[in-house]
């Protein structure tokens, strides 16, 4: 990638777009489960939305190693240092799977305690936690995807991690179809076949990802003997950036938990429509996500360069982007509230309320468009505890 000033723009679309493609992926993941459970009910919408944001919340805060990898990765790289970039990545790749490892048992055993002590009723409890305990088993895949992902694009490779979630989405949408329904020659089992179906994605695009990792990169390629040789001080440096980045996300996460335990308290219909609601917002952090991805490469690798300015300048051009399209967002969530929400729900009750909170939605976008650029860019100049600062404030 050439770091120029005249080349922005186009460095900043090669970043952003397959990102943003990726991000849609991913989220379709999210809306597809959610338009499959609906009809199966308010209560098996509430569930899986529960214990899917339960198990994100935890799985996100240790995806901290994936800020860390990318930043790591990106400034080595920028600085034409490939084998320090790799023994980064090697080391992050390692970090995210032990502790995947660590943390699978306790979501499975714990499931049901955690949806009773945020208040839900207890049909959405049994639900919930039959999903919970079978996503929660395939966390260290999903770690594995957060990590290899940071390193990728740190790299400066965005279209990768576009098509492993490509491949993703085809896998998932299968096997939630046959598995929910009892088609194609599946068993049914509702929301467990959810469950079900969102484990096998996990695994076939953690696979995928390894194997892009180990097999396919040049100068990125990490071997059997990078990931498993012990580097102390790279290690140290990884958890050093890690930290922060962790304290900010778990800051974050512990303000949703408390809403979520007082939209949970409101009853399922409340639950229900939020859950919506959020499938359909996810919408907007798409692009968000993606030009926070850009800003943060861009500005790893230009000071890795030793171009200062041009780190600064990608920040505000970032910022800019993300500003206009996701203020056009904002205007469609205004505008069409109720086709978004009926692709999850047809029931009145549950429809009435999430159109509602979807307008809500929209007057998060251009504020959210600034702090995602912004944060991301600091983070990929390895500065993660600035970002949490504005968390604990906020």
């Amino acid at each position: 990638m050439e770091l120029t000033e005249e080349r922005l723009n186009r460095n900043i679309a090669s970043l952003a777009l397959p990102s943003a493609l990726e991000n849609f992926l991913h989220m379709l993941v999210f809306i597809v489960d959610g338009i499959m459970v609906g009809r199966l009910g308010t209560e098996a919408i509430a569930a899986v939305g529960l214990g899917g944001s339960l198990n994100f919340i935890i799985t996100f805060v240790f995806a901290a190693i994936a800020v860390a990898g990318s930043s790591l990765v990106a400034r080595n790289v920028g600085a034409n240092d490939f084998p320090r970039a790799r023994r980064f990545a090697a080391q992050s790749l390692l970090l995210g799977v032990a502790l995947g490892a660590v943390l699978g048992p306790p979501i499975v055993l714990l499931a049901e305690p955690m949806l009773k002590l945020m208040g839900a009723e207890p049909a959405v409890v049994k639900l919930g936690a039959t999903y919970l305990r079978i996503v929660g088993a395939f966390v260290i895949c999903r770690l594995i995807l957060f990590v290899g992902g940071g390193i990728l694009r740190g790299s400066g490779d965005t279209v990768t991690p576009m098509f492993i979630t490509g491949a993703m989405n085809v896998v998932h949408i299968f096997f939630n179809y046959g598995l929910i329904f009892g088609a194609l020659g599946f068993p049914k089992l509702g929301v467990a076949g959810a469950g079900w179906g969102t484990g096998i994605t996990f695994v076939t695009g953690a696979t995928a990802m390894l194997l892009v990792l180990t097999v396919r990169q040049r100068e990125m390629r990490i071997t059997a003997a990078d990931f498993f040789t012990l580097d102390r001080p790279v290690i140290r440096t990884i958890v050093r950036i890690s930290l922060p980045a962790a304290l900010d996300t778990f800051l974050g996460q512990i303000g949703y938990v408390f809403f979520l335990k007082i939209v949970t308290m409101l009853g399922t219909v409340s639950l229900a429509a939020h859950q919506i609601a959020m499938r359909a917002e996810s919408l907007g952090f798409m692009p968000g996500h993606a030009f926070a991805v850009s800003s943060a490469t861009l500005v790893g690798q230009s000071l890795g360069a030793g171009k200062h300015d041009l780190a600064a300048l990608s920040m505000k051009r970032n910022s800019q982007w993300s500003l206009l399209v996701m203020g056009l967002i904002s205007l469609i969530f205004v505008t069409l509230p109720t086709p978004l929400a009926k692709m999850f729900s047809p029931e009145p009750d549950v429809l009435r309320l999430s159109v509602r909170c979807i307008m809500v939605g929209a007057l998060e976008q251009l504020p959210l468009a600034f702090y995602m650029v912004y944060s991301g860019g600091l983070r990929g100049a390895g500065d993660t505890l600035s970002p949490m600062l504005v968390t604990t404030i906020g």
